[in-house]
């Protein structure tokens, strides 16, 4: 006896016109799709069309797609976020998500041990009350590639909040995030909590704010691996672009006029593991640290421009560090360039 599996179902929300995109056509097409791992487009008409959720979408019956055609915006709010994604394939492509207001994690998307991928996704002004402004991702896989993550807010991490997950960030950009709480809100765009892997390509990080780590906070037992990314105009209390207290590795990378009232302009590295390789620290601004402060920790740089920053701690004499501000911990230094800061 041979048993036949299941083909996907894929569904159409909507038959031609704005009107007949409801949220009770995308429900009836979630369904469809979810029993049989399939894909949802949409056929609202030629011009962008908005769709309201009153409540949260789960997605835990099957592997599902959903493919706005560029053209759709999903809207939340209301106390709602949009998706929560169980132990299943989700994958959002060419599809807005916007105004989600979660009153606990993951202010758009809620992932929970499965595998969730962003390709062209746009995650706007979403809010949580806890944690993940965009998305929480607990024990999961999580990619993001060519997507927009602009604007969005929690006590800690703004935009990300990954609590275990595996993520993956190519050629994306996150700005004007923020981790609003005064105390412990880290991460403007990524709050990287124990024991999570993150892992960023060819993206840039502008405009994020946090107390901790302006664009990206990478916790004690996290690891993040940095290629090709600029961080730039990032700002909070410690380590404007980046607060790093695990490990670390930053390659051909620029980090540029970032800002804290406290320690480490660029890179705030405490209690961690970094290494930065053929990379540019410059413009950066911090009270000591301009470029980077580093304590009690190992800090490896290999073809390092840390040029023009600057540590405005008064009567330092010059020992505040402009550039480099240590204070305990091993510093390696090999072939670098450490020019024009001021202290």
């Amino acid at each position: 006896m041979f048993r036949q599996s299941a083909r996907a179902a894929s569904a159409v929300v909507g038959t031609g016109t704005p009107s007949s995109c409801t949220e009770s056509a995308f429900d009836a097409a979630l369904t469809t799709a979810g029993n049989g791992g399939g894909t949802i487009t949409f056929n609202c008409g030629a011009a962008a069309h908005t769709l309201q959720f009153t409540v949260a979408k789960f997605v835990n019956l099957g592997d599902v797609t959903i493919d706005g055609g560029g053209r759709i915006i999903l809207a939340a709010g209301n106390n709602e976020r949009h998706f929560f994604a169980g132990p299943v394939t989700f994958r959002l492509r060419n599809i807005t998500l916007r105004q989600g207001d979660s009153l606990v994690n993951g202010g758009a998307i809620e992932a929970s041990g499965g595998q969730v991928s962003l390709e062209s996704v746009r995650l706007l002004d979403n809010r949580s009350a806890v944690a993940g402004g965009a998305i929480y991702c607990y024990d999961a896989t999580l990619t993001i590639d060519g997507s927009q993550i602009d604007g969005n807010s929690a006590p800690t991490g703004g935009a990300i909040y990954n609590d275990g997950c595996a993520v993956t960030i190519r050629n994306s950009s996150f700005a004007d995030n923020r981790a609003t709480a005064a105390v412990n809100g880290r991460g403007g765009a990524v709050d990287n909590a124990q024991p999570g892997r993150i892992t960023i390509r060819s993206s840039r990080f502008s405009t994020n704010n946090a107390l901790d780590g302006g664009a990206l906070y990478n916790a004690g037992g996290a690891s993040a691996d940095l290629a090709g990314v600029t961080l730039d105009e990032n700002t909070g209390g410690y380590g404007g672009a980046i607060e790093n207290s695990g490990v670390i590795t930053i390659t051909d990378s620029l980090l540029d006029r970032n800002s804290v009232t406290g320690s480490g302009g660029g890179l705030w590295n405490v209690s961690g593991s970094a290494l930065l390789e053929r990379s540019t620290v410059s413009g950066n601004t911090a009270f000591e640290g301009g470029g980077i402060s580093t304590y009690g920790t190992s800090l490896e740089m290999r073809q390092v421009n840390l040029v023009g920053n600057m540590a405005t701690a008064p009567g330092g004499g010059g020992t505040n560090g402009g550039g480099l501000h240590h204070l305990g911990g091993v510093v390696f230094v090999t072939d670098a360039t450490i020019s024009g800061n001021v202290a």
